[in-house]
């Protein structure tokens, strides 16, 4: 240690201590660097005992410096992490050295405006993104969303998409997350606005369920079984071949939008369902949604395949996104629909036979 600083230890005043902490702290921070772990130890030891008596400016100027370290000592970093935010921000905010744990910590004890530094780190854990999104004010939330650095679990995002519901800024921050599942796009929907709206639904489109992954795994298998039958492009007897070998419609539809045969697809559902392939064609290319909801509930497409051929349908018509959704939906309707009439009408026809009156039984006559 040079003379002056030594001078300045020796004297016991209030002003000489500040000036001390603030020159020894300019000493390390010009050479960080090159200083050896034991050294920074003694100079934690040193800033620690005069740290109470530091100028503001003098502690923030320290947090600066050492934000970026990765050697901080423990004691120093804590104690700059729980200073007044003004000192705390730049240290909280960047230091490699605290844990998951060490912040897990900080947000039970520290303030709310220390909460809102640590939502914009950029290594946080799901444990911890979830306790900020669980107990944060709402301006820390909102930060929360808007960190496109990491990645949030689906407890934090429901947890945001109900606080969501009545602030807008939050919706909006969350919204533009590039992390989106296909069911907190769902839950979104109705809160957000018609151009987003499209977005999430292209995003709900895009997305593949584990039912639709399983299936996948399946068409595998089928492609390698079937082989160079597969390229036959006559339909009618390729659909023989695969219903004798037990592929359903589905699995079929499937392998032929995987390799975009579209047209042949169109031709497998007016094959299957024994429409005319060029009513069809006509209704597919032409945007006539009812009469192909009709003719694919008649063949026994799966709602989960009719998505995927009218999402190949927009691709094939170079048409928007969104209009693959829509007729997704609307099939989804139908079948609904279908459904509830067909039972309406077997449980009024169950209803007829039980009170449609029987013949009068004649009574047996003795020998």
């Amino acid at each position: 240690m040079s003379s002056p600083l030594i001078d300045l230890a020796r004297e016991e005043t209030v002003d000489a201590r500040r000036q001390l902490f603030a020159e020894v702290s300019d000493l390390v921070m010009a050479s960080l660097d090159e200083r050896t772990d034991r050294e920074l130890a003694i100079f934690s030891e040193v800033v620690i005992d005069l740290y109470s008596l530091a100028a503001p400016q003098d502690r923030t100027r320290l947090a600066i410096g050492l934000a970026f370290c990765e050697r901080t000592p423990a004691r120093l970093a804590r104690r700059l992490a729980e200073d007044e935010i003004a000192v705390a921000t730049p240290f909280l905010a960047q230091s490699p050295v605290f844990t998951q744990e060490d912040l897990l910590d900080f947000i039970e004890r520290l303030s709310n405006a220390h909460l809102q530094v640590i939502a914009r780190r950029s290594d946080l854990s799901p444990e911890v993104s979830d306790r900020l999104a669980e107990i944060g004010s709402l301006r820390v939330q909102r930060i929360l969303a808007g960190n496109r650095e990491i990645s949030l679990s689906r407890p934090a995002m429901l947890k945001l998409v109900r606080v969501a519901a009545d602030d807008e800024q939050l919706r909006t921050r969350l919204a533009h997350r590039p992390d989106l599942p296909p069911g907190i796009c769902r839950a979104l929907l109705p809160m957000v606005d018609p151009e987003t709206r499209r977005r999430l639904r292209a995003i709900i489109e895009e997305s593949l369920s584990q039912e639709q992954l399983d299936l996948i795994n399946r068409l595998k298998a089928l492609r390698r079984d079937l082989g160079p039958s597969l390229e036959n492009p006559d339909i009618a007897l390729l659909w023989r071949e695969a219903d004798r070998t037990g592929i359903t419609l589905d699995e079929l539809m499937m392998l032929l939008l995987q390799d975009g045969r579209f047209n042949h697809a169109v031709e497998l559902l007016s094959t299957v369902s024994r429409s005319t392939y060029s009513s069809l064609k006509d209704a597919v290319f032409n945007g006539k949604r009812d009469q192909v909801l009709r003719i694919a509930a008649k063949a026994g497409l799966s709602d989960m395949v009719f998505s995927l051929f009218a999402k190949a349908r927009c691709e094939h018509l170079r048409f928007p996104s969104t209009q693959g959704a829509d007729w997704s939906s609307a099939y989804v309707k139908y079948l609904e629909e279908t459904a509830a009439t067909r039972a309406t009408r077997d449980g009024d026809f169950q209803a007829r036979r039980r009170t449609k009156p029987g013949k009068p039984r004649v009574a047996p006559t003795g020998l």
